[in-house]
């Protein structure tokens, strides 16, 4: 259980979410942040106006702006959904060195998936960046439970779990926007569409808890669980969060990026000559040993990613799945 305990894991499972400081080495998060501003400005330079085209999504007007909601755009003070709160996001995969591509299967983060969920048979279902900057938005939502990561209304039984999770690539300190979240022995649990203001629902902001902690944590959380994004109050301030989510394999109705269609771009077929086969089974690839994979098939994969290593899916030819277990790093 490297970098998390058993304690981390039952909190998840009774309580709906937990923090784990430092998941992922602060190492591994600094050596991929020169990947990150090639996507996104520094602090420095955004606030500076020196982010160039890396700034723009986050200037103009709201037509060059990531639409939320078409009738939710409040124009007064306190807790609520603004378009511009969802500015700054980044889909996998990303340019550079492939350090940023590859925290998305970091062994301490998908381990603990799986002890979690209770099965190494996972796929990652959301992989995306998401950059906060002081002053481009009031970022004080309500509370709310996220519906948007599953066509049918979640089931929070332990066969039907999934996880929702923020891994931090900067220090997330509290003046600089932590998600507050309700522990479901504070909540009731249950699930409910809708949002709940202050107003509504006074027990849950009394109850909220802060999910500050140092660049590296990962923040896991269930859909049951009631929490909401706050507001930046450092001058000059940011926050950037690796939205890593994963799921049991079998659960089709739950979903939020689509890698196929960038599938044989670039980036992705660099990210996928780094894996192995266990890894590249979190995305959906069949294990070595699978019935899908024949001689003419395994010829085709080579093809299409010519640094990865194919030999294991050419060993497994007629002898079934393989490779079960957590992902390890080549």
């Amino acid at each position: 259980m490297a970098g998390f305990t058993e304690e981390h894991v039952e909190q998840w499972r009774t309580e709906g979410w937990v923090l784990i400081p430092e998941l992922v080495p602060a190492e591994a998060i600094d050596a991929a942040l020169d990947d990150m501003w090639r996507v996104l400005p520094t602090p420095e330079e955004f606030h500076a106006g020196e982010g160039g085209s890396r700034q723009d999504a986050f200037l103009g007007g709201t037509d060059q702006r990531r639409l939320f909601s078409e009738h939710d755009r409040p124009d007064e003070d306190g807790p609520a959904f603004r378009n511009e709160q969802f500015l700054g996001q980044a889909m996998f995969p990303f340019p550079g060195s492939n350090r940023l591509n590859r925290l998305i299967v970091h062994p301490n983060m998908v381990g603990f998936a799986e002890a979690a969920i209770a099965s190494t048979d996972l796929l990652i279902y959301q992989m995306s960046i998401w950059a906060k900057y002081t002053g481009v938005a009031n970022y004080e939502q309500p509370h709310h439970q996220d519906h948007n990561h599953s066509v049918v209304p979640p089931r929070t039984e332990p066969d039907y779990w999934f996880m929702e999770g923020f891994l931090y690539l900067s220090d997330v300190d509290e003046d600089v926007a932590p998600t507050h979240a309700v522990r479901v022995s504070d909540s009731g649990g249950g699930m409910e569409v809708g949002v709940r203001t202050p107003e509504q629902a006074p027990e849950l902001y009394a109850a909220e808890r802060s999910a500050a902690g140092p660049r590296g944590s990962y923040l896991a959380y269930r859909p049951d669980v009631w929490h909401r994004g706050v507001n930046l109050e450092r001058e000059g301030g940011a926050r950037f969060l690796y939205g890593i989510s994963f799921k049991q394999a079998n659960q089709d109705w739950v979903g939020y990026t689509n890698v196929q269609p960038r599938a044989t771009t670039p980036r992705f077929v660099r990210f996928v000559e780094s894996c192995t086969p266990r890894e590249l089974a979190l995305f959906g690839v069949p294990l070595p040993g699978h019935a899908y994979w024949d001689e003419p098939t395994i010829d085709a994969m080579a093809a299409r990613y010519p640094g990865l290593d194919i030999e294991p899916w050419r060993a497994g030819l007629g002898s079934g799945p393989t490779g079960s277990g957590s992902p390890g790093c080549r």
